[in-house]
C-alpha cells in the first residue's frame, strides 16, 4: 500500500498570508494558474477562457448554527453550536461554557430550557424546549472559521450568493470567488453550470493526527447529485467541454458517484496521494491549511511540488484560506 507521510503535507503558513476579510468584489480576486504561475483576476480568466467549460458549484447553504446566549440564574455565557439536527426539537451541538456538562443536566437558558440527553466524544444530543429552526432564525449567527476574526459585519461574506438548501456549517470557499452575475455571464458565454450539495461539516477544520496519511479516518459528509446533471456532465466531457470543479467538495461528491454508482448519501471519501481522478479536468480550490485532508487533494493532482507553489503564492502576498486567493490545478487523468 501506498504510504504518504503527514510531513509532506506540511508547511510554513504565515499568519499575515490568512486571508482576515472577503473581497469586496470577487471578480477582483487572484486565480493563480499552477501550470504557468500565471496570476490572474478571477474576471480576466472568466473572460480568456478559450474552452467550452462546465463548471460545477457546491449550493449547500451555510447556517446560522451559532447560538450565543446566557444561563437565567447565574448569567453565564453559553455557546451551542449545532452540527446535525434529528428532528424540530433534537439536535447534535458543540457547547461552549465554563461549566461541567454532564448527561442529564438541564440548562436553564434565556432560550429555553435545553436538557443534555447523551454525551460523545466530541459533541453532546441536546432536546431543546423551543424548536430548533426558529432558535436558529431568531439568534443563530453564521459560523466563521476559526482563523477568522469574529466581526458579525463578516457574516454575510462567508454565504455563496448561489448557496441554496442543504445544511453546512462551513462554506464552500472556492465558490465566494463567483457571484450570480459572474455565472450568469460563464452561461452567456456558451459554458454549462451545474450545482451538486455536499454538507459540509467541521470535520474540513480538522488536520490529519496521523503520522501516515492513509492511516487518517476521515469525516463524513452528506451529499445529493442530480442523475441526470451528472449524466449531462459525462455527456459534454465526451464531446470536448473542460470539466472545471469549483471547489473540493464538489470533486469528492462526483468521485462518489463514479465510484459508487449512488447519487446520495454519505459520502467519506478520503482522496489520498495515489488516488486517480476520473470526472474533472480543472479544479479550483482555495488555498488549504498544513495537514488538512484538503492538501491531500492538491497532492493527489500536483504531486509534491505543491510546496514550492505554495512559497511562491505567499511570496506574491496571495491570500490564503476562506476569505483569499484561489488556485487552477490542471487534472491529468
Amino acid at each position: 500500500m501506498f504510504k504518504t507521510p503527514i510531513t509532506d503535507l506540511d508547511y510554513e503558513l504565515d499568519a499575515s498570508s490568512i486571508a482576515q476579510n472577503r473581497y469586496k468584489n470577487p471578480e477582483y480576486s487572484n486565480l493563480l494558474i499552477a501550470e504557468s504561475k500565471q496570476i490572474l483576476t478571477f474576471s480576466e480568466y472568466i473572460d480568456g477562457l478559450k474552452d467550452k467549460s462546465v463548471f460545477v458549484f457546491n449550493k449547500s447553504t451555510v447556517q446560522n448554527v451559532r447560538i450565543n446566549t446566557n444561563k437565567v440564574l447565574t448569567n453565564g455565557k453559553i455557546e451551542f453550536f449545532i452540527l446535525n439536527i434529528h428532528d424540530n426539537y433534537h439536535a447534535d451541538c458543540l457547547i461552549k461554557t465554563r461549566s461541567k456538562i454532564n448527561v442529564g443536566d438541564e440548562l436553564n437558558t434565556k432560550i429555553g430550557l435545553v436538557t443534555v440527553l447523551e454525551k460523545h466524544t466530541n459533541f453532546y444530543t441536546l432536546k431543546f424546549k423551543k424548536n430548533v429552526y426558529s432558535l436558529m432564525e431568531d439568534y443563530g449567527q453564521v459560523p466563521l472559521p476559526p482563523y477568522i476574526e469574529d466581526n458579525s459585519s463578516k457574516y454575510s461574506d462567508y454565504l455563496n450568493e448561489f448557496s441554496e438548501g442543504g445544511f453546512s456549517v462551513a462554506a464552500s470557499t472556492a465558490g465566494l470567488h463567483f457571484t450570480n452575475t459572474m455565472i450568469d455571464k460563464l452561461k452567456k458565454l456558451g459554458h454549462e453550470v451545474f450545482f451538486i450539495n455536499l454538507d459540509i461539516n467541521l470535520g474540513t477544520f480538522k488536520s490529519i493526527d496521523t503520522k501516515i496519511v492513509e492511516d487518517y479516518e476521515i469525516h463524513s459528509e452528506n451529499y445529493s447529485v442530480d442523475k441526470e446533471d451528472y449524466e449531462r456532465i459525462l455527456f459534454l466531457k465526451s464531446n470536448g467541454f473542460k470539466i472545471i470543479l469549483v471547489g473540493t467538495t464538489v470533486l469528492r461528491s462526483l468521485e462518489t458517484v463514479f465510484n459508487t454508482g449512488v447519487y446520495s448519501g454519505k459520502t467519506n471519501l478520503f482522496i489520498t496521494p495515489s488516488y486517480k481522478i476520473n470526472i474533472g479536468d480543472y479544479l479550483i480550490t482555495n488555498f488549504h491549511a498544513p495537514r488538512s485532508s484538503l492538501l491531500s487533494i492538491i497532492q493527489a493532482i500536483y504531486g509534491a511540488e505543491w510546496k514550492d507553489l505554495y512559497i511562491f503564492a505567499q511570496k506574491m502576498n496571495l491570500k490564503f484560506l476562506s476569505f483569499g486567493d484561489a488556485v487552477l490545478f490542471k487534472i491529468n487523468e
